[in-house]
C-alpha cells in the first residue's frame, strides 16, 4: 500500500506533543481509523480534522482518550439539536412573515 498521501501516526504524536497510546485507544474505541503499513502507523487525511479535535479536546480541557467516545456523543447530539433548533426557527419566521 502507498504511504504518500497517508499521515505518520509518529510524526502527527510529536508534532501535537502527545503520546501514541491516545491515538491507539482513539482507533480501539472506534472513534479514528489507523491504517499499519509495515509496522507503522498511519492516519487517512480526511480523519485529520477529527483527530485534532480529539487532541484539543485532550489538551484544553483534559479529558482522556478513554471518556473521548462519551464527549463525541454529547457533542454530536449538541450538534443535532443546534440543527433541529435552527430548522424550528426558519419555520416560524416562514410562518409569521405569512401572517402579515
Amino acid at each position: 500500500m502507498q504511504t504518500q498521501h497517508l499521515i505518520s501516526v509518529l510524526d502527527f504524536c510529536t508534532y501535537h506533543h502527545i503520546e501514541i497510546t491516545f491515538v491507539e485507544t482513539l482507533a480501539d474505541n472506534g472513534l479514528i481509523d489507523i491504517t499499519t503499513v509495515e509496522q507503522a502507523t498511519y492516519v487517512q487525511p480526511e480523519q485529520l480534522g477529527r483527530l485534532e479535535k480529539f487532541v484539543r479536546l485532550h489538551q484544553d480541557l483534559a479529558i482522556h482518550a478513554e471518556n473521548m467516545d462519551v464527549v463525541n456523543d454529547l457533542l454530536d447530539r449538541v450538534e443535532s439539536l443546534q440543527h433541529e433548533l435552527r430548522q424550528v426557527r426558519n419555520r416560524l419566521i416562514f410562518y409569521e412573515s405569512g401572517q402579515r
